[in-house]
């Protein structure tokens, strides 16, 4: 196991972000996390990442409690992918990520660039300026950017916004090769359509707490999604 949560509660204020939750990433598989908005899925990711720290509880990196030994370690694992593109619009798509290989001192920059953009299905947009692009392709290319690095933990938040359905399959079979690589996959999603099939595990987060967790494989498309709708319903407790 590469990264674990033990009663995590996160608050502002007086309000509960996160209430007691316990999650586990492993090594090979995808984790699908679904929520309404609100429920406390990016607060999460934060926290995963070290963005934020939790106001209880602890995470456990390859078993051992997060410190500032291990710290660096584990932000060296993560590839995060949050709302924010992190991407130059007035830049090309491989000067982007040529700027970001050199700040992450990434070796054999130039083939790394030209396998990512190919992952993504954007090596014939490369020399076009990323302000030019629309949503779903600042989309891959945010992914191309989290993978310069080669994370072994992948932490993706709505990943398939903005995708058009072939954007979608793209990333759905790339997710497939990185899971089959071995990455620990947690993945932020409302779409469960392309994700679902090569999904390990599925959890729902209602109101910051872990309202259902369980098998995601034998789960077809409709009891997916009463078994959401169950979780978060209005009045629902964990």
């Amino acid at each position: 196991m590469i990264l674990s949560a033990e009663g995590l509660d996160k608050r502002f204020g007086h309000f509960r972000a996160l209430s007691d939750l316990s999650i586990e990433l492993r090594e090979g598989e995808l984790l699908l996390l679904l929520g309404p908005n609100g429920a406390g899925k990016t607060t999460l990711g934060k926290v995963l990442t070290t963005l934020s720290r939790p106001s209880r509880g602890r995470l456990l990196f390859r078993g051992e409690p997060l410190g500032e030994k291990n710290r660096p370690g584990l932000r060296q694992a993560i590839g995060y992918l949050s709302h924010q593109s992190l991407l130059y619009g007035h830049l090309s798509a491989d000067e982007n990520l040529l700027f970001f290989g050199r700040l992450y001192g990434i070796g054999r920059l130039q083939e790394r660039v030209a396998e990512l953009l190919d992952e993504v299905d954007l090596e014939e947009a490369r020399g076009r300026l990323v302000g030019t692009f629309s949503r779903g392709m600042q989309q891959r290319l945010s992914l191309a950017r989290v993978l310069l690095t080669d994370p072994s933990l992948l932490i993706l938040d709505e990943p398939y916004a903005g995708l058009d359905p072939e954007g979608s399959r793209t990333l759905t079979h790339l997710l497939a090769r990185l899971k089959a690589a071995n990455r620990a996959i947690l993945l932020v999603t409302h779409e469960l359509e392309d994700c679902l099939p090569i999904a390990d595990r599925l959890a729902i987060l209602h109101r910051g707490r872990l309202a259902w967790s369980g098998a995601a494989r034998g789960l077809d498309l409709e009891e997916a999604r009463r078994l959401y709708f169950q979780a978060t319903a209005e009045g629902a407790r964990p």
